[in-house]
């Protein structure tokens, strides 16, 4: 079981910067699709260093999965995971996405 700390420490890295939460807004609208960096940084009006970072925090705490295929690597939402799944309900109910 997770402690309120471990909880806590996952919410700030998901969801308070700029660019892993207009990342996850981006990955949100559309579930069931993968995307490149070069998309998302598109889509989320970020550059590269700013879509790398959310990239990596995001992994780092499981709200997003990589797909490899070769040389082309794609990332995806967790749609499995519990939190993400709660987060994307809260942004449908605030009518963000």
């Amino acid at each position: 079981m997770e402690s309120n700390s471990d909880v806590l420490r996952e919410l700030e890295l998901a969801i308070c910067s700029k660019s892993t939460f207009r990342i996850l807004v981006v990955m949100a609208k559309q579930p069931r699709r993968s995307f490149t960096k070069y998309a998302l940084g598109k889509e989320a009006l970020l550059n590269d260093r700013d879509v790398n970072y959310a990239i990596k925090r995001l992994l780092e705490i499981n709200w997003i999965k990589e797909l490899n295929y070769g040389k082309v690597k794609l990332y995806r939402i967790n749609i499995n995971n519990y939190k993400v799944n709660l987060f994307v309900k809260f942004l449908k109910e605030v009518k963000c996405i």
